[in-house]
């Protein structure tokens, strides 16, 4: 078997973990409101979209990340007028991105504890950018949210 056949599998055995992990947090949030079967389809979309995502960066030499290419095929696949843009639509909306955030935050806490050596060596620095972007974080939100919210008239 070839490296890039062995690579992809490898890529897709993943990716096919992780949506059933998904699929499991989607289930444990809503419970017996979850349509199995569009779920399934859904998150076999996205893992689709995500191995086909990462296939075209690597064979092209620019260095533009896999989560733009997904962003572009994902807007394409749903842009109006697009004969699949219904279909796909409909079966992927049955995941919420919360879901999906939950799983991936996860697995970066688990990569992040098998490096807690090579984090020791960044020292007190880290803990200073983490708070600084968390603040951030947290008030760059909550002043978009004010802004909207008071664009609307709900406050």
């Amino acid at each position: 078997m070839s490296k890039i056949v062995s690579n992809t599998l490898n890529q897709l055995k993943v990716l096919i973990l992780l949506s059933i992990a998904v699929l499991i947090t989607h289930y444990a949030a809503i419970g017996d409101k979850l349509n199995w079967h569009n779920a399934v389809i859904g998150m076999a979309i996205i893992v689709a979209i995500s191995i086909v995502s990462v296939k075209i960066k690597e064979a092209l030499p620019l260095k533009i990340p896999a989560f733009a290419w997904a962003s572009l095929l994902s807007l394409l696949l749903t842009v109006p007028g697009c004969p699949v843009a219904p279909y796909v639509l409909e079966m992927t909306k049955q995941i919420s991105t919360g879901e999906i955030g939950t799983v991936i935050l996860a697995v970066a806490g688990i990569s992040i504890g098998t490096r807690i050596d090579d984090i020791k060596k960044l020292s007190w620095k880290i803990v200073l950018v983490a708070v600084v972007v968390f603040i951030g974080t947290f008030f760059g939100s909550a002043i978009v949210a004010q802004l909207i919210l008071k664009a609307q008239g709900l406050i």
